[in-house]
């Protein structure tokens, strides 16, 4: 019988890795006087969950978007980090310099000739961008910022202004900036240092990265890196991390792709979140207590609400798999308790609601389990699924 089962559960298994959804908006912002488009990429299965999720915005969305979307993918389907929704603004007929502030480059003597608008860029932001995404999506307040060269200018400066605006900061080829100031012998450095101090930031995660051959062209670049890691890492605590990098072998744009990954490391450390959900299934409690109770630390830790992974491609540390495993140890209540948690997150999940009518029926309840193919079968027809025929014939069999 458990064989028979375990087939059909791999017959209608979805790929984990199913092609992620991409909306479009446009904004018309009167603080900074364009229209412009922005990408919006949703987690998988947004649409079938209740979650709410933590938001990524990358202004340099040519540069930026299709990397750190693939980046943020593959990361959240193997639970290195939370599902997130990635939000990115399109370039507009004034160019990122022209909201940058207009920094003093302390190494060459001179201003940055940026054109200074940042107080009508971070209005724009806090004011029209963040309450449109806010209002049309389900997110939490863990919001992240990422930047390059000119545009991280404007996200240090969202943080020493607005510090609680974003929880998160990754700014790139940004190791000469923190060395620069707004005005002559000043620097970013000392201004984030002060900052920290006066303890007022609720949250704040400060990644900045630059690549090596910046540095040897700009040797400077490594005395503020000493500088700003020197400085700041005092303030490092539980709601706090700051760190500066320098990735040995990348350029100013090749610093791009190993700078998210160790960004995304650098907020969300692999031994806190790394998980296998057959350690948790063998200690004293429920498989669902004990799941809850790993990301109910990860939430407490982060100030919002992280769930599991209920569907993973290869690995059992995901809710489906694990159910799975469960029947196979003859834990049905277990299994029963896990599918239900998967059916409360993702509502309208065909299924998620075709797991729990499998693990009815292995308990020998089989009216329950009919009425769970039913909803699965409901949602799949609704949903336009071919595995409707797969749940129409569960259904019947039970009735037979």
């Amino acid at each position: 019988m458990k064989i028979k089962i375990f087939i059909f559960l791999l017959l209608v298994s979805s790929s984990i890795f199913a092609q992620i959804e991409i909306k479009h908006l446009t904004i018309d912002s009167k603080f900074i006087g364009e229209t412009r488009a922005l990408n919006i990429s949703l987690p998988n299965k947004y649409q079938y969950s209740i979650k709410k999720y933590p938001l990524i915005i990358v202004l340099d969305d040519g540069l930026l978007f299709n990397t750190t979307n693939a980046i943020v993918n593959q990361l959240s389907n193997t639970s290195r980090i939370p599902e997130s929704i990635v939000v990115s603004l399109s370039a507009g007929e004034k160019h990122r310099n022209y909201f940058a502030p207009d920094l003093f480059n302390n190494h060459r003597n001179r201003k940055y000739n940026y054109g200074n608008h940042q107080e009508e860029f971070v209005k724009f932001l806090e004011l029209e961008l963040l309450p449109l995404i806010e209002k049309n999506y389900r997110t939490t307040h863990f919001k992240t910022f990422i930047g390059f060269s000119p545009s991280s200018v404007i996200g240090l400066y969202t943080l020493l202004n607005k510090p609680n605006l974003f929880q998160a900061y990754i700014c790139f080829a940004a190791g000469n900036i923190i060395g620069d100031g707004y005005n002559k012998d000043k620097r970013l450095i000392e201004e984030l240092e002060n900052l920290y101090s006066q303890n007022e930031i609720k949250q704040s995660f400060l990644y900045v990265v630059s690549g090596s051959k910046d540095a040897e062209s700009q040797p400077y670049i490594n005395v503020n890196v000493k500088d700003f890691n020197d400085k700041l890492s005092r303030f490092n605590s539980r709601t706090i991390r700051t760190r500066a990098e320098i990735v040995q072998g990348e350029g100013h744009i090749d610093v791009i792709l190993p700078g998210l990954i160790t960004a995304f490391e650098f907020i969300f450390p692999k031994k806190e979140w790394y998980v296998d959900y057959l350690d948790l299934i063998e200690k004293e409690g429920t498989a669902k207590d004990n799941i809850s109770s790993f990301y109910q630390k990860l939430s407490d830790e982060y100030g919002f609400e992280i769930y599991p992974n209920t569907d993973r491609l290869y690995s059992m540390s995901c809710l489906k798999n694990i159910g799975r495993r469960l029947i196979g140890e003859n834990k049905t209540e277990e299994a029963i308790e896990i599918y239900k948690y998967w059916g409360e997150l993702y509502p309208s999940s065909h299924l998620a609601h075709y797991y729990l009518g499998l693990s009815y029926k292995e308990n020998k309840e089989s009216n329950k389990a009919i009425s769970a193919f039913k909803k699965a079968y409901e949602l799949a027809l609704l949903q336009k699924r071919n595995d409707s025929k797969i749940y129409k014939e569960a259904i019947d069999k039970l009735n037979e």
